[in-house]
């Protein structure tokens, strides 16, 4: 590995440098292998990317790719890792018809058993490595990574295409891909600030003369406050789980007002995780203000139908008006979808398996 302004002299120190490299591998009975050995050259200009390297290994030239795969991350000449993020996409839209193959919106596994599934198969895909490569990764290539996502939580609560995607995260109690990615970012980060680290080395290096991609140390201002605590293990477990609650409120800081509710969302109650999958998503659907019982949402998609209540022909037909319709009184509010499930279930004629026999 070297690095200049050109490609020439960086050739010609990579080539004096393999005989000897060769010798050490020849010394311990090893070879080095050329149809193993590839060349890539990194650097921030196009016109480059396509050239080939004037590397040789015993006289003979190897190849030049642009896009080695190492340890599992795909890089490329210009440290963009959209192919990385490509690769990334492809394997997790593969794992989510998994999940499309273990339940649909009215029968399967329920929304819990799904999300762990996305835990154990979907999720660990996109949370690979982020420190290498998720601060350098466009806004571009983030959003597909969060479209595949999106599909999991979809599957998983069986929410429509049209709710919002803070909605689905919230049902899911996840963070979004990104923002996962750069908590897993600075815990790394702050391992580095432990004594005899592999990779406290990056601290210690001199500034580049100007930043032209971005990297893990844009968030050591962020550390600040937690670097003296990384002498111990009790310690340093402590900042770990800070700088994860730290993410987790901010998260839910951001997080907009419920269009159903018009606040912020509660959590929802436990109960609900006794209710049956079609139950499940119905609630799901009607705290998302998408649901195909609502003519609100029917009116959307075929304009022959009217956006008024069947029993009371008052409008519009959504979320809330179910329970202040006067055709069908109630002491339930729009709340209960979250705080009261099993109640509202029954007052909406939706399933209850157990506890209908209670």
């Amino acid at each position: 590995m070297t690095s200049g302004t050109g490609i020439d002299d960086m050739c010609s120190k990579v080539n004096s440098y393999l005989p000897e490299l060769s010798r050490f591998f020849s010394a311990r009975s090893l070879a080095l292998t050329r149809t193993k050995s590839t060349a890539t050259l990194f650097t921030n200009w196009t016109k480059e990317y396509r050239l080939s390297l004037n590397i040789h290994v015993d006289g003979i030239p190897i190849a030049t790719v642009n896009n080695p795969k190492i340890l599992g991350v795909t890089f490329d000449s210009l440290h963009s890792f959209t192919p990385h993020t490509t690769a990334i996409v492809t394997k997790v839209q593969s794992r989510n018809k998994i999940l499309k193959s273990l339940a649909g919106s009215t029968w399967g596994k329920d929304k819990e058993t799904l999300l762990a599934t996305y835990k154990a198969i979907g999720r660990p895909v996109v949370n690979y490595a982020p420190p290498v490569w998720s601060p350098g990764c466009s806004d571009t290539q983030q959003k597909k990574l969060q479209t595949c996502q999106n599909t999991a939580f979809r599957t998983a609560t069986g929410c429509l295409l049209m709710s919002p995607m803070i909605h689905l995260h919230s049902e899911a109690i996840m963070l979004p891909i990104k923002e996962h990615n750069e908590l897993l970012t600075k815990q790394f980060l702050l391992g580095c600030f432990r004594r005899n680290h592999l990779c406290s080395h990056l601290l210690e290096a001199e500034p580049p003369p100007r930043y032209i991609k971005r990297s893990l140390l844009q968030y050591v201002d962020e550390l600040n406050p937690y670097t003296d605590q990384t002498a111990d293990a009790n310690s340093f477990r402590h900042a770990l789980n800070a700088i994860h609650s730290g993410a987790i409120n901010t998260f839910i800081d951001s997080l907009p007002v419920n269009g159903v509710l018009g606040t912020k969302p509660p959590p929802i109650a436990d109960e609900e995780l006794e209710l049956p999958r079609e139950t499940g998503v119905t609630l799901a659907q009607l705290r998302s203000g998408y649901c195909s019982r609502l003519n609100s949402y029917l009116s959307r998609l075929n304009p022959d139908i009217q956006n008024t209540c069947p029993a009371c022909n008052e409008s519009p037909h959504d979320s809330n008006h179910l329970f202040v319709c006067p055709m069908n009184p109630t002491h339930l509010t729009p709340l209960s979808l979250w705080s009261n499930p099993v109640e509202t279930a029954r007052f909406l004629g939706l399933p209850l398996d157990d506890f209908d026999d209670n």
